[in-house]
């Protein structure tokens, strides 16, 4: 029953959601320019990206680092800190991963490299988010 509800809470939550896609950012990069300026355009949207998640991250990291551990929880900014190392190699891992097969589905045409880098700016834009939204706030 709870994964039911589980289930259904993320479909209604993703339903409200813009369309995110590697589709969608070379789309938005297409307007107004010839395909060297779009490709252009991608590589600075996933450039932007990558700072803009560097940058979430180090917020996070400067959060837990701020935290006060309470009594009871000596080990906290400890295991905080290893949990977002963790996240964010795995997070690294999957971002190749997921990118490489995305470009490798538009290998037969050109365009791969322009895929591959939609797909990093897309998937680093919405981690960014993400971590903003969820990290913690230190304790006064």
């Amino acid at each position: 029953m709870l994964l039911v509800a589980t289930l259904l809470l993320l479909g209604l939550e993703s339903a409200s959601l813009p369309e995110r896609s590697a589709a969608s950012v070379i789309n938005d990069c297409w307007k107004g320019h010839a395909h060297s300026g779009m490709s252009a355009c991608v590589e600075g949207r996933a450039r932007e990206a990558r700072a803009s998640l560097n940058q979430a991250e180090k917020a996070a990291k400067d959060s837990i680092l701020a935290s006060v551990d309470e009594p009871g929880f000596p080990e906290y900014r400890k295991n905080l800190l290893a949990k977002l190392s963790l996240s964010s190699s795995a997070f690294s891992k999957y971002l190749a991963s997921e990118c490489g097969y995305e470009a490798s589905l538009a290998a037969k045409g050109n365009g791969s490299e322009d895929v591959r880098l939609a797909c990093v700016a897309m998937l680093s834009e919405e981690r960014a988010q993400l971590i903003r939204e969820t990290h913690p706030v230190p304790q006064i």
